[in-house]
C-alpha cells in the first residue's frame, strides 16, 4: 500500500537456493517498475554489483562492493531538477569497468516534437561512486521504448533507440561514440522504413557486439503483424544489413534480449506457440541464435511453469551454465522465475 521497493536475492549454489531478500532502495516505496521501466542489476569485473532504477521522478544508482551483501545509499544520476520524466533506463558495464547508464528524458519538451522525448547518457569511471554530466544523444525519440547499450573490442560505445521520423515513422537507429560517450555520431537507421504508428510500442531494441559484428534485434508491428526483426553491422555501426523477421513461426513475439555466449549472439524473447489453442495459448519463453553471417536459427521453447511469461532475460554463467529469468503472471499473482541450462559440446 505504500509503493514498490527493490529487493536483491543471491544464490551461492548456482541457483539451487536463494538468500532472504535485502532492500536496496533507502526511500521506502519510491521504485517505479512497470513494463520495460524495471530496475536493472549488473555485475562489475570483480566484487562489484550495480543497481539502477527510477525512484520518484529521478534516476537512482546504488552499488555493492561485497558481492551484494549490502548496498550503499542511492545517488541521483540525472543532473537536472526538471519535473519531467526520467525513465526507461538501461545500464551496461564496459570491458574497462566504466559504467554507462542511459534513459529517456522529458527535460527538452519545448524543443522536441509533441509526444516525443530525448535520450541522455552518463558514465561513471570510479566504480559507481559518482557519475559525470548528462550528455544528450538525441531528441525526437519514442518516449517509452527502453534504449540499449553495447561495446565492441575496439572500445567503441553504441546506443540504440526507436526514433520518431516525420509521419510517425518509428525506426530503430544506432549512434556510435569513439571517445567513451562524450560525443556521439549522427544516428544510423538499421532499416529504411520502420513502423508508422501514432503511439508507442513499449518495446525497445536489444543490441550486442562480438568479433567485429554488431547485432540489433527489435519488435515491430508494421504491416499489421507482430514480429521480431534483426539487423547486423560489420563496419562498426556505419551501416546495417537487414536480416528480416527472425521469430520463425512464433506468434506475438516481443521483448527480445541478447547475450553473447561463446562468441555467439543468443536471443531470448517471449511469444505464443501457434499449435496451442489456435495460437492463443500462454506466452512462453523462446531461445535462438544468430550466426556471424546473420542467419537466425529456429527458436526453441524453454521450460517454464506454464503461466504467461513476460520480459525474459538471458545471462551467461560460469562453467558452461546459462541462466534465464522472467516474470510469470498466474492467477495467484506474479512470480519471478529462474530457468537454468548448460552448454553442450558439438
Amino acid at each position: 500500500g505504500s509503493g514498490q521497493d527493490l529487493f536483491y536475492l543471491s544464490s551461492h549454489n548456482v541457483g539451487d537456493t536463494f538468500s532472504k531478500p535485502y532492500t536496496i532502495n533507502t526511500v521506502p516505496g519510491e521504485v517505479s517498475a512497470h513494463g520495460e521501466n524495471g530496475p536493472l542489476l549488473r555485475k562489475g569485473s570483480g566484487i562489484e554489483m550495480y543497481a539502477f532504477w527510477q525512484g520518484g521522478q529521478d534516476l537512482k544508482f546504488a552499488r555493492s562492493m561485497n558481492f551484494g551483501r549490502s548496498f550503499t545509499p542511492a545517488i541521483k544520476v540525472n543532473d537536472d531538477d526538471a519535473k519531467g520524466y526520467h525513465s526507461f533506463q538501461t545500464m551496461e558495464v564496459a570491458p574497462d569497468g566504466t559504467i554507462y547508464v542511459a534513459w529517456l528524458d522529458g527535460r527538452d519538451k519545448e524543443t522536441n516534437p509533441p509526444g516525443t522525448g530525448s535520450i541522455y547518457i552518463a558514465k561513471s569511471i570510479d566504480q559507481g561512486k559518482s557519475f559525470g554530466k548528462n550528455v544528450k544523444v538525441s531528441g525526437a525519440i519514442c518516449p517509452c521504448c527502453r534504449p540499449a547499450i553495447a561495446f565492441d573490442e575496439s572500445g567503441k560505445v553504441f546506443i540504440a533507440w526507436r526514433h520518431v521520423y516525420e509521419g510517425d515513422n518509428r525506426i530503430i537507429v544506432v549512434s556510435t561514440s569513439e571517445d567513451k560517450g562524450d560525443t556521439w555520431s549522427e544516428k544510423v537507421r538499421v532499416t529504411k522504413e520502420g513502423w508508422k504508428i501514432n503511439g508507442c510500442a513499449h518495446s525497445g531494441p536489444a543490441m550486442k557486439a562480438v568479433n567485429g559484428k554488431l547485432f540489433v534485434v527489435w519488435y515491430s508491428g508494421a504491416n499489421n503483424q507482430s514480429s521480431l526483426r534483426g539487423a547486423l553491422s560489420s563496419d562498426g555501426g556505419k551501416s546495417f544489413e537487414y536480416l528480416g523477421e527472425i521469430q520463425g513461426n512464433v506468434l506475438d513475439a516481443n521483448h527480445p534480449d541478447i547475450q553473447i555466449i561463446e562468441d555467439e549472439a543468443w536471443v531470448i524473447f517471449q511469444g505464443r506457440e501457434p499449435s496451442i489453442d489456435n495460437g492463443w495459448g500462454s506466452i512462453r519463453p523462446w531461445l535462438m541464435k544468430i550466426s556471424a553471417t546473420g542467419t537466425p536459427s529456429q527458436p526453441e521453447k524453454l521450460p517454464s511453469l506454464g503461466d504467461s511469461v513476460s520480459y525474459p532475460l538471458l545471462f551467461a554463467g560460469s562453467g558452461g551454465r546459462v541462466y534465464a529469468t522472467w516474470t510469470e503472471l498466474a492467477e495467484d499473482g506474479q512470480k519471478a522465475v529462474l530457468c537454468r541450462g548448460r552448454l553442450t559440446k558439438s
